[in-house]
């Protein structure tokens, strides 16, 4: 029995054997028969390739961002003081504290030293006034502070009101001078006599007039440019230094204001609508000003004579400044239309103010033929100590230059370009202030604009074309579109401005002797006036005779340096009513002469106007 289950057994064990082993064949045959699916397994690299890129970004931003950290307090209870905690166990509502204080921090201590006083002081060198030095006082308590405001009110004040009241009495002065005049030594055909500007002064000794204007609204006002002595006097402190002065024709007695300025002037204007300002070119090539509204206090006082004479600095000098005139300036004349100078002649009669007419512009010509642009400003602020970019403002000055722009002549048609040229003179159109005509050693004169390209014509010579110095240009100032030019060899050309031929030429007018000045009569449209080297006045008068002089007039007490006319109201509409065309006539010796033109060429003839222009018409 043992025997059969033991074969039994055996025989299921090699059954179940085969079977396991029939099984493990049947399925590696069914495995041999799947597919892979490639589509499923590149989505899973791309799955992972996407996770493993954002993981890396994470990281990569992880390193860059930083959170900030911010705290703040839940709960903050401050701990109970003893104090606090006593009141709050023991206290009751009519319970009071008492304390006492016994003033132990208190403490006082004697010492011997005196504390130290501390103050700022400026000054600047060389000191050439009161306004070179200066600084910060003590601190002044309220009461002070308060009496000084009202002495700087009281101070402008009676500045204002002295300047009101000096020009009532100019006026006044002006009234009661007519017929004051001294006669003429002899017959002079165009003068009713002069008055001279008395010259015997120590500081202007061996001085003569090299320039002079009058002013173009208050016709009693004249800035005249004295040369400078041969010889430097040591008790003369301004024997070395240039020389201006303002005069009043109706005071001839003594000048009214003493310009000086460090080098020598060769020319000179005044502001155009007031006689607030005085400009002077130099012989170095720079441009000086002079506020005359300024008070002598802030200029130093010298005794001549056994006088006190107030000597002025300028407010405001180009001399070291860059950009500015590298030789002589010969002209100067500020750009003012015609019709706003008439409008400045108007008022000039209805108000007394002294601050109008400071913003205008100014030009200048110097020797080597640059014209230079420039405005006139007024400083609302001026600074006691100077200022630091404008070097060449004084303390305490109001006025000052800025160049705008610059003209250069130097390629004229008529020259070879290795020849430099030489200007002697300027004047600005007065129908165009924007037309410039200037007068050179070529014979030509240059006519350019300011503004807006060139005009024609671009010179004006003569027939001949012969070089020669032209010494000065005049404008018709009743608005005939002509000028003359005085010529250094006697010559005298009328043109018309739109043809650069002359009118008439008068080649004899002098004999062949230079021309120094030439002026159109501010009173007839067909007068005009010649001084030349010998001293000898002409006397022209186009509409009585064409070809030469009507009368000549020679001075022989000396060498005659100067000559210009005063603007006349009732001929041109500047001026003074009422007040006569005035001629100055300057010596070697210093003498100036004041003539009081006559009525024979001070007044107009019945439509002389018309007949001029009639005569030009006739001669074009």
């Amino acid at each position: 029995m043992a025997s059969e289950n033991q074969a039994m057994h055996s025989g299921r064990k090699s059954k179940d054997t085969n079977s396991s082993g029939n099984s493990s064949r049947a399925t590696t045959a069914k495995s041999s028969r799947s597919f892979i699916n490639f589509v499923a397994a590149k989505q899973r690299q791309i799955n992972s390739q996407v996770t493993e890129h954002s993981r890396k970004r994470g990281k990569d931003l992880m390193s860059l961002i930083e959170l900030d950290v911010v705290g703040f307090d839940m709960f903050d209870m401050a701990p109970v003081r003893e104090y606090e905690l006593y009141i709050k166990s023991f206290g009751r509502s009519n319970t009071k504290q008492a304390f006492v204080q016994y003033n132990e921090d208190n403490l006082d201590r004697d010492v011997q030293t005196d504390p130290i006083e501390n103050r700022e002081i400026w000054t600047q060198h060389p000191a050439e006034g009161v306004s070179a030095f200066g600084g910060a006082g003590e601190k002044a308590d309220e009461d002070e502070v308060v009496n000084e405001a009202d002495s700087l009110r009281l101070s402008k004040f009676l500045q204002k009101a002295g300047q009101a009241i000096n020009i009532l009495l100019e006026e006044d002065a002006s009234d009661n001078a007519k017929g004051t005049l001294q006669s003429n030594q002899r017959s002079i055909i165009f003068s009713d006599g002069y008055s001279q500007l008395i010259s015997q002064l120590s500081f202007l000794n061996e001085r003569h007039v090299v320039h002079a204007q009058f002013h173009p609204i208050q016709t009693n006002l004249l800035l005249t440019v004295h040369s400078t002595p041969k010889k430097v006097d040591g008790v003369n402190s301004l024997s070395n230094r240039g020389l201006l002065c303002v005069w009043n024709v109706n005071e001839p007695f003594r000048p009214q204001k003493i310009l000086s300025c460090k080098s020598t002037p060769t020319c000179c204007v005044f502001s155009p609508t007031k006689s607030t300002l005085a400009f002077a070119g130099t012989v170095d090539g720079s441009i000086v000003v002079w506020d005359l509204r300024e008070p002598s206090s802030m200029h130093m006082s010298q005794e001549y004579d056994g006088q006190e004479w107030s000597i002025r600095v300028p407010t405001f000098s180009t001399d070291g400044i860059q950009d500015t005139h590298h030789s002589s300036v010969v002209t100067m004349q500020p750009i003012v239309a015609a019709e706003e100078s008439l409008k400045a002649s108007m008022q000039s009669t209805h108000t007394n103010g002294i601050t109008d007419g400071l913003s205008f512009q100014l030009a200048s010509l110097e020797e080597q033929g640059f014209i230079h642009f420039s405005v006139v400003i007024e400083i609302d602020k001026p600074d006691l100590a100077g200022s630091e970019s404008d070097l060449g403002l004084v303390p305490s000055g109001k006025i000052k230059l800025i160049k705008t722009s610059s003209v250069s002549l130097t390629t004229s048609p008529s020259r070879g370009l290795g020849d430099a040229m030489k200007a002697f003179h300027m004047q600005l159109s007065p129908l165009d202030p924007n037309q410039f005509f200037v007068a050179t050693d070529s014979g030509h004169i240059i006519h350019g604009a300011r503004h807006g390209g060139k005009v024609p014509p671009r010179l004006y010579r003569d027939h001949l074309d012969l070089p020669m110095d032209i010494v000065q240009i005049d404008f018709s100032p009743f608005g005939l579109p002509v000028f003359l030019i005085a010529c250094g060899d006697g010559s005298i050309r009328l043109h018309n401005i739109t043809t650069d031929l002359p009118v008439i030429t008068w080649n004899n007018s002098t004999n062949g002797i230079s021309i120094k000045n030439i002026q159109w009569s501010r009173s007839r449209p067909s007068v005009f006036f010649v001084m030349d080297e010998a001293s000898k006045v002409y006397v022209w008068e186009l509409l009585e005779n064409d070809g030469a002089p009507v009368k000549t007039e020679q001075f022989t007490h000396a060498s005659l340096t100067f000559l210009t006319l005063s603007s006349d109201h009732p001929g041109s509409g500047r001026g003074q009513p009422n007040r006569r065309q005035e001629m100055l006539i300057t010596d070697a010796k210093g003498a100036m002469d004041v003539h009081r033109i006559n009525k024979t060429f001070s007044r107009s003839r019945e439509n002389e106007l018309n007949d001029m222009a009639q005569l030009l018409n006739n001669i074009t």
